[in-house]
């Protein structure tokens, strides 16, 4: 009989671990959202989309390689060469060459979790609140204490403090607190193409601001509803993460405006989204790239062990399921 094993977290680390343990396991995925993503998910309006998480990605190891390797071939996953400039308040733009290829998915980032969940079993709307043990079976069980299933392992693939919300501190604690994430915010704006500069992305210095993305400019976005992305650096973020939020959003735009030339009357829509847990400092030790107690069988993994690039999220899970499949 195969071993039963809940995944808590459906974005790409959570389905990387289903991938790579379905042949030998029976798993189940636990998303609290109403779609996958995670960092990659994607916002939308009767007009406009956002992808608010993650703008793009790179692959450097040859396992990520070769995961993407079928969806670049089918085109949900398309190389983006941007039009990338540099700005800061006290000094004039310069191009800003990219030394490796940048893929994004399309029509929108959450459109490669989509395809890598088929023939899995993901179950969404789904928060897990409890995790608790009876005999040599893991209980998991909802905000109204209902049961959702007994299993031999469990496995956490959400963010950092939901996964030490979760899982037993006696058992992963210690391990668990090496870890730290920052936050971040992000500014969706709605603005005609025609009012926005000829770049399409840039990276930011000396502002509150480090991204700006001309979104609806990625591959397979439409073109038309022209949506930008606009990014806070984690200290600006931290200062101001319990400030008034329409004070936050006002400042956000004014810097936006400042930096990129754009009239504020352009804009026709201003959404803002706190990322409290978005970005993963770096852990500086070794075997840091997930974390296991094997005789508990606990598990937990996540970009927040490797720094918090896409890619780290497929290699913290694809390592851990390395690891994993000699203990099945």
């Amino acid at each position: 009989m195969k071993p039963s094993i809940a995944i808590i977290g459906a974005g790409l680390a959570g389905l990387t671990l289903a991938r790579d343990l379905s042949p030998h396991a029976d798993v189940t995925l636990f998303e609290k959202a109403r779609g996958l993503g995670g960092r990659m998910s994607t916002r939308r309006n009767d007009t406009h989309q956002w992808d608010h998480g993650a703008q793009f990605f790179t692959a450097r190891s040859s396992a990520f390689k070769t995961l993407l390797t079928p969806f670049i071939a089918d085109g949900t996953v398309v190389e983006w060469q941007p039009n990338i400039t540099t700005l800061s308040p006290d000094k004039a733009p310069f191009k800003r060459p990219w030394f490796e290829p940048h893929y994004v998915a399309a029509p929108a980032m959450n459109r490669l979790l989509k395809a890598m969940a088929t023939d899995l079993e993901v179950r969404l709307s789904t928060r897990v609140e409890k995790v608790e043990q009876q005999q040599d079976k893991w209980r998991l069980l909802d905000e109204n204490a209902a049961l959702l299933g007994e299993f031999d392992w469990v496995i956490s693939s959400a963010p950092l403090p939901q996964t030490r919300a979760l899982l037993p501190a006696r058992l992963l604690g210690d391990t668990l607190a090496r870890y730290s994430m920052l936050p971040c915010y992000s500014l969706l704006l709605a603005i005609d193409d025609a009012d926005l500069p000829c770049w399409d992305a840039a990276q930011v210095n000396n502002a509150p601001i480090r991204w700006i993305a001309c979104n609806h400019r990625l591959p397979g976005r439409n073109r038309e509803a022209g949506a930008i992305v606009v990014h806070s650096t984690s200290d600006w973020a931290t200062a101001h993460l319990e400030d008034d939020q329409e004070a936050v959003k006002q400042q956000l735009i004014e810097s936006f405006c400042a930096l990129s030339g754009v009239n504020a009357k352009a804009i026709t829509q201003a959404q803002l989204h706190r990322w409290r847990y978005a970005l993963s400092s770096d852990v500086a030790e070794p075997d840091a790239e997930f974390v296991l107690n094997a005789s508990a069988r606990l598990a937990a993994c996540g970009d927040w062990c490797l720094g918090g690039r896409v890619e780290a999220a497929f290699t913290s899970a694809h390592q851990l399921a390395a690891v994993l499949l000699k203990q099945l």
